[in-house]
């Protein structure tokens, strides 16, 4: 749908956009012969969709025997050629308002003898002069003659310079065209079942068009980044197929597994337990850029405080909040629980005291959608609050190397990649993160209910392990309280807590025969220091030997030798003299799966 002024351009670019060269174009299985323009920087990006964008969103996609296909933006027929001949029992429809594109492609129908092509000279726009059109009946293929007949005597309309012109045909970014148009909204009438879209400038209103419209598949280049939800059909529509490339960045379906029932959004889970001085705050703050997508699922793990009646008065009239109970089990079994209460494609987990920036989920949301991420996620920061209620909101330290050079962009968002392995030696922070659903699924990543405290740990180790590299996201922020209460502050036995989640995360790794183990152990080391300096000081013996005994198993089991240096960092005293006499202890025996 590129419309251009043709009396602003120079001689030489209006000679290149009007004469002629001849193309063989092979897609979709079929090959084909194209006469088209002699803009090579157009022809060639015609040809990378071809290969990148439309082969690819078809070969893995199955279409019905026969349909209804509108190419908006037909162009030359890049497209719409070589899928008529391949799917010969599908009606294509195309729109093309520049006169040089439709006179190829009408050429190109002819040539290939095509009798499932029908050339609409006009655009889409939602400027035009509204149009009488029969709704079309979906049990059939074709349009009706009245339809097309309303749909070819399209009048005039102005446009706007078009978005996104070739770099060769930039210098006519100026000025308006007047060319036949058929407003957007016909595209409701037309009903298509697939529906290929290039079209800079009107793509929020083709979107807005077939919200309520059963179009099973769109897909095309979006020059201007889009909200998400605007291409996901009305809620009781059938589920719809899509994939928006948008530079580095597709917009597609929100899920990779096919799950009919899994809605297109995001389940926040709030496990709460007496909770009641701060969830309030919590819940308003996921609430506050109120996104139709996001539903905040609060968990009561048994609270005696009136935490669960707080809730269900307060937002008896907010359909995104749900009130879930359970009888006492920990934190870790409310968040289990909360994920399978969930329907969502993406799920995050937040704690009943903290808040967040608003917009936060918002923001990651989008760049998990975009980006298809199996996680994203945002920024920390501590949030301290002194006896007169003053707050103080300190940003999280972040390790050197945690983040990679360079930044992307994403609409309004920024974010810049980050290595699997740098999380998994940093410091737990899962809340700031939005999950794919069927990422956790496949790899059996839950929280450990047998435990009582830091079972996030071992979430972020066996998340961090598969995912990759995780969007780090800036300028939106998770405010983790600090207070008196925490369980990292009490320096109490529930430090002893984490030697289980190693080992079970030891067990796995030679379950499952992982084959790099290095950001676990650094991330064992981490933690073995970490919470020997934050106990009390009559449980540090105890804690000493059981960290040489856990050391020495580990090392037997996996051969890996901790050396002075990793000793060294952990800065727990006598530790190497304990670990030489275990490993004595363990001299001469096999190493195996019983330790």
């Amino acid at each position: 749908m590129t419309q251009v002024n043709p009396v602003a351009m120079s001689e030489t670019t209006t000679a290149l956009l009007t004469a002629d060269q001849v193309t063989s174009v092979r897609a979709f299985g079929t090959e084909v012969t194209l006469t088209v323009g002699q803009n090579t920087v157009a022809n060639r990006r015609k040809q990378d969709e071809l290969r990148d964008l439309y082969e690819p969103f078809l070969a893995s996609r199955g279409l019905p025997r026969q349909g209804l296909c509108v190419d908006v933006g037909a162009a030359e027929g890049w497209f719409a050629v070589p899928f008529a001949q391949a799917f010969p029992n599908w009606q294509v429809l195309c729109f093309e308002s520049d006169p040089t594109l439709a006179r190829r492609l009408r050429s190109n129908v002819e040539s290939a003898k095509l009798r499932n092509v029908i050339v609409i000279e006009a655009a889409l726009h939602p400027d035009a002069t509204p149009i009488e059109l029969p709704m079309r009946d979906k049990g059939t293929q074709t349009l009706t003659e009245a339809t097309l007949e309303a749909l070819a005597d399209a009048t005039p309309a102005a446009f706007e310079a078009p978005l996104g012109l070739a770099p060769s045909v930039a210098a006519v970014a100026e000025g308006s065209v007047t060319r036949p148009a058929v407003p957007v909204e016909a595209l409701t009438q037309i009903a298509p079942d697939f529906l290929k879209m290039d079209a800079p400038g009107c793509e929020a209103e083709i979107a807005a068009a077939l919200k309520q419209t059963a179009v099973s598949h769109i897909v095309g280049p979006l020059w201007r980044y889009q909200p998400s939800n605007i291409f996901q059909p009305a809620p009781a529509a059938e589920p719809r197929e899509f994939y928006l490339a948008h530079g580095q960045h597709a917009l597609r379906r929100d899920y990779e597994d096919s799950f009919a029932s899994r809605r297109p959004g995001l389940d926040i889970v709030v496990a709460l337990y007496n909770g009641k001085d701060h969830i309030v705050e919590c819940v308003d703050s996921l609430l506050a850029d109120r996104n139709p997508d996001i539903r905040v699922l609060v968990v009561d793990d048994g609270s005696n405080d009136g935490s669960d009646e707080l809730i269900r008065t307060r937002y008896t009239k907010e359909p995104n909040v749900v009130l879930l109970r359970k009888a006492n089990g920990g934190a870790a079994s409310a968040r289990n629980y909360g994920r399978q209460a969930s329907d969502a494609s993406h799920i995050a987990f937040v704690d009943a005291d903290d808040r967040i920036d608003p917009g936060m989920f918002t923001a990651l949301l989008e760049v998990a959608r975009y980006t298809g991420a199996p996680v994203t996620e945002a920024e920390f920061s501590l949030l301290e609050v002194d006896e007169n209620g003053e707050e103080t909101l300190t940003p999280s330290y972040e390790s050197a190397g945690y983040t990679t050079p360079g930044t992307e962009g994403l609409g309004a968002f920024a974010y810049h990649k980050v290595a699997g392995h740098h999380i998994a030696t940093g410091q737990p922070a899962i809340w700031r993160r939005v999950h794919r659903r069927d990422f956790l699924d496949r790899n059996n990543i839950w929280f450990p209910e047998h435990v009582r405290a830091f079972d996030d740990q071992i979430f972020q180790l066996l998340l961090t392990r598969s995912c990759g590299e995780v969007p780090h996201v800036t300028g939106y922020a998770y405010n983790y309280r600090q207070h008196a209460a925490q369980d990292i502050k009490q320096g109490d036995e529930r430090h002893f807590y984490s030697f289980n989640m190693y080992r079970s995360l030891f067990l796995r790794a030679l379950d499952e025969n992982w084959t790099d183990l290095g950001p676990i152990f650094q991330s064992l080391l981490n933690t073995l220091s970490w919470s020997y300096h934050g106990l009390q000081e009559a449980l540090r013996p105890t804690y000493r030997k059981a960290a040489a005994e856990f050391l020495a198993i580990v090392q037997m089991t996996t051969g890996h030798e901790f050396g002075a240096d990793d000793l060294a960092q952990l800065r727990i005293e006598g530790l190497d003299m304990l670990l030489a006499t275990r490993l004595r202890d363990f001299a001469g025996a096999e190493p195996n799966y019983a330790y």
